[in-house]
């Protein structure tokens, strides 16, 4: 609860969770755990939802097309 308060007032700690293909990842503030759809070709940043998770789940629409690239969750970098 106070992560969430502090995010408010100090802003969010964003770190990629994951690389879904090129252009687009999945983003989480390390601070209040929310996740968020990062897609460079549309520069938009949107609250991720089920909707994102059936679609880049193991066997969703498109993780096919992110298999060729390394996973990075765990990495902290900032």
């Amino acid at each position: 609860m106070i992560e969430r308060l502090i995010c408010a007032v100090f802003g969010h700690r964003y770190a990629v969770e994951r690389v879904m293909n090129h252009g687009a990842r999945k983003v989480v503030c390390t601070r209040c755990c929310k996740h968020w759809a990062m897609h460079d070709g549309t520069r938009s940043f949107v609250p991720w939802d089920g909707e994102f998770e059936e679609l880049y789940a193991p066997g969703g629409i498109l993780a096919q097309a992110s298999d060729d690239l390394p996973s990075n969750a765990g990495d902290n970098r900032r």
